[in-house]
Formats: structure tokens, C-alpha cells, sequence
């Protein structure tokens, strides 16, 4: 007897960028001076607010720059130093962006391309800072 072909239908569903995006790694309080460079060319001023190896928050003022505030999902790159890591250029991707007071924006990022020592360099100054933390 032949059986009857099997059918799976799929449906393609968008979850909300809420729940695609989630902190995956440990991150670290930080208060450093960063450069953001937008798609267009604009250089703008930010503060690195928290760190990880996959991910970071910048905080900067509005009135910077004429593109922001970011679009969620836009691409931009990113310059810090960290002690001895320095980061130039890395792509990152905007998961998230929320007015903080009135001109203030927090923009949550993710790392695109940040090289593996950089990434290496940073988690082990998260632990580092974790550590110091506890005791």
C-alpha cells in the first residue's frame, strides 16, 4: 500500500526585535568617550555606557547629529580605546534606541565584524570587572 505524501506547511512569522535581541554576554559598566560614524559619513560624539564582547550602549545627545536618532537596524561604526584595546571601525548594528530625558538617546548595539582579539581583549576585562566587583 503506498503511503500518502507527507505535507508540512510553514508559515514565516517576524518575532518582535524585543525578542530577536537579547544581551547575550556579561557587560560592564563604563563611562568611555567613543566616536560613532553613521552610514551617511556624520561623526558623532558618544559615551560607552556599558560593554560586552558582543554588544555595547552608547549615549550621546540628539542635537549631535543629523542622523540621530538611529533607525533600529542601521549600520554604523565604532572607535574606543579600552586601556590597551583599541577599536577602529568596528561595524556595528542599532537593536535599540530610546529617549533618555530630553535630548539625551541611549542606543543599544550589537557588534557586526569586531575582530576576535578586540572581543578576546574585552571579555576578559568584563570578567576582570566582575570580579572586582564581588569583592
Amino acid at each position: 500500500m503506498a503511503r500518502p505524501q507527507d505535507t508540512v506547511e510553514t508559515a514565516h512569522a517576524e518575532l518582535p526585535e524585543a525578542l530577536r535581541y537579547q544581551q547575550s554576554e556579561a557587560r560592564m559598566a563604563t563611562t568611555l568617550p567613543a566616536r560613532l560614524t553613521t552610514a551617511d559619513g556624520e561623526i558623532v560624539p558618544v559615551l560607552l555606557a556599558d560593554l560586552s564582547p558582543t554588544g555595547v550602549l552608547l549615549v550621546t545627545d540628539r542635537r549631535f547629529g543629523e542622523a540621530l536618532p538611529p533607525a533600529v537596524g542601521a549600520t554604523a561604526w565604532l572607535e574606543f580605546f579600552l586601556d590597551e584595546v583599541e577599536v577602529a571601525g568596528a561595524a556595528i548594528r542599532v537593536r535599540a534606541c530610546k529617549l533618555r530625558g530630553r535630548f539625551q538617546l541611549e542606543i543599544g548595539c550589537s557588534f557586526v565584524d569586531l575582530s576576535d582579539g578586540a572581543r578576546t581583549a574585552i571579555r576578559s576585562k568584563v570578567a576582570a570587572a566582575r570580579i572586582a566587583r564581588r569583592r
